[in-house]
């Protein structure tokens, strides 16, 4: 832990009190909470940072959609609008978030992407009925609504139970905040886990009440961008604008050897950013090199200006999926909930 969150000791130690006092209000009845009708999922995290949300609520939505008709509500993180949107074609990640846009283009033709800041509005003016499953993307802190189902998701690496409050650690909330959620699931798992590790995974689970799964990340094929067929590449220039890059950098490292350029979390590229990564992969030898970029990422490279860019060179999407272990019974806890409304 570096010298400046112990610095902050004292603003943690605030922030720990206003937290648990806000906590205490919504559990107490103080603050009005409006429990959403029909069946609702709550995908969520108690830190900041990429936990593995996005990858889960695309899980849900394939996993529900031969069944339900699918209603995502997320805040739109990054976009430069305001207000309550219901995406469509014409959308680009400006202006609703690079994560609705990559569930819009997953969706089927009778689900819905909603972005909005103030969700509890947004959920009033949405037609539901009984054949609708609504995903409610990192919402878990968003205590004026309240979602049937949640679901804490959790980073492996750094699980919560080991984490502290802002700014000491990384929690948006206490620990004990888990206990609102109705099972954890830890994701980017390694893909072997040791009894004696699961067990006390599960168990530091099992004392706020929560059953525990644990998911590993799956990579697909890549995909073009623009239509160039994938070349006997020996090298990848990763083009990276997400919270934690690593273990799509590990995964290459396999196949590739990786040069990697990486910005911040929902980065908003440049053309002049990618005339420069162009720069850069010219420097390689061309037949034998292509530039990698994650989904999510891409979502923000589709904006005309910028495809003009990279329509000439061999860019791919590297699309990943969630493996879960015990799935069944995971996929069963849900659809209990499901059936129930």
């Amino acid at each position: 832990m570096s010298a400046w969150r112990w610095i902050l000791f004292p603003l943690g130690l605030l922030y720990w009190v206003i937290t648990r006092i806000r906590n205490a209000c919504y559990d107490a009845g103080i603050f009005s909470s409006h429990e959403i009708e029909g069946s609702s999922i709550c995908i969520g995290n108690l830190n900041v940072g990429g936990s593995g949300k996005s990858p889960l609520t695309l899980y849900l939505m394939k996993a529900f959609q031969s069944t339900h008709t699918i209603q995502v509500l997320s805040r739109g993180y990054g976009r430069k609008t305001r207000g309550h949107i219901q995406l469509t074609t014409a959308h680009h990640a400006a202006d609703v978030g690079d994560e609705p846009l990559m569930y819009f283009k997953q969706k089927n033709p009778q689900d819905e992407i909603h972005v909005s800041e103030n969700r509890m509005d947004a959920i009033r003016i949405l037609n539901r009925d009984s054949n609708h499953i609504l995903l409610l993307d990192d919402a878990f802190q968003h205590r004026k609504v309240q979602a049937g189902f949640s679901i804490l998701v959790s980073d492996f690496n750094a699980p919560f139970f080991n984490d502290f409050i802002l700014p000491i650690g990384n929690l948006r909330e206490p620990r004990r905040g888990a206990k609102r959620a109705d099972l954890v699931l830890f994701t980017k798992c390694p893909s072997e886990i040791s009894a004696d590790t699961k067990k006390r995974y599960t168990e530091k689970a099992a004392q706020l009440g929560l059953s525990a799964f644990f998911s590993k990340i799956a990579y697909a094929p890549l995909q073009s961008v623009n239509g160039i067929p994938l070349p006997k590449a020996t090298h990848a220039l990763l083009v990276t604008g997400i919270a934690n890059p690593q273990p799509l950098k590990n995964y290459l490292e396999k196949t590739f050897t990786v040069s990697h350029i990486e910005f911040s979390d929902h980065h908003e590229f440049t053309a002049e950013e990618i005339k420069k990564i162009h720069k850069k992969f010219d420097t390689f030898e061309a037949t034998k090199t292509i530039i990698i970029t994650t989904e999510k990422d891409f979502m923000r490279l589709e904006s005309s200006e910028i495809y003009q860019e990279i329509k000439s060179y061999p860019w791919f999407m590297q699309p990943i999926e969630l493996s879960i272990d015990h799935e069944t019974e995971f996929l069963n806890s849900i659809q209990a909930y499901v059936r129930k409304n």
